[in-house]
């Protein structure tokens, strides 16, 4: 969290499940101090909800910022800013602002989530058999992967499927970027501010230039805002 003690407004941004800050190592450019805090451990049937009022108090950076996530870190972002008071805009990357945007085929892998811890010891092996094969971007959240904690992995995974918006989330400051691609969340079950037209469901990654311009934009009109210019 060092780069919060920045006197311009953070911006702290959550990977989504099998990612981390490497998630986000192209949108720096022309952005506020980008931090990305480390999960906290959750607590055994914990939900998404709960989980985020323990989240929001380790990540406060207790004045002015703003808070954005990609996939399960775009829904995460959302319960945590509706908890603290200077959360100045909400930025969802290739998630859902609504329980209702989960295709069908994604709500039914929710009795296998608990399998999924496997998927970071199966990561590397994966990267090594199919490489060459692979799209960059597809590569290196496999290797973003390899170093999740399996058990983190298993509970998130099962959390955003049971996700229920806390009625508070309906005040958040969002600003919606979709790829127009995006096969986990549909740009047809979503209402969008944004959609960049190609991306799918890893635009913070292919589609980094289009990302940082939205997000500067936005951030922009806040301080606009708040000064009255």
């Amino acid at each position: 969290m060092q780069n919060a003690m920045s006197n311009e407004r953070p911006l702290i941004l959550l990977p989504g499940l099998g990612a981390d800050a490497r998630m986000f190592s192209s949108l720096a450019t022309g952005l506020p101090p980008i931090v990305t805090p480390r999960w906290i451990e959750p607590h055994r049937g914990e939900s998404l909800v709960d989980y985020a009022r323990r989240f929001a108090e380790v990540i406060d950076p207790g004045r002015p910022f703003y808070i954005g996530g990609a996939s399960f870190g775009g829904v995460m972002a959302q319960e945590v800013a509706a908890l603290l008071p200077n959360v100045r805009g909400c930025f969802v990357i290739g998630s859902t602002c609504s329980d209702k945007s989960r295709p069908w085929r994604i709500r039914v892998l929710l009795p296998i989530t608990p399998l999924v811890g496997i998927l970071p010891r199966l990561a590397p092996w994966i990267v090594r058999l199919t490489g060459r094969w692979l799209r960059p971007a597809t590569r290196g959240v496999l290797m973003q992967l390899s170093d999740t904690d399996p058990k983190f992995l298993s509970w998130g995974a099962g959390a955003i499927l049971r996700w229920k918006p806390s009625e508070a989330v309906a005040r958040v400051p969002v600003c919606q970027i979709h790829g127009s691609r995006d096969l986990v969340f549909p740009v047809g079950l979503t209402n969008p501010d944004y959609t960049v037209p190609g991306a799918g469901h890893l635009i913070a990654i292919t589609h980094p230039k289009e990302v940082s311009q939205i997000i500067r934009q936005q951030i922009e009109k806040s301080a606009q805002a708040d000064t009255g210019h």
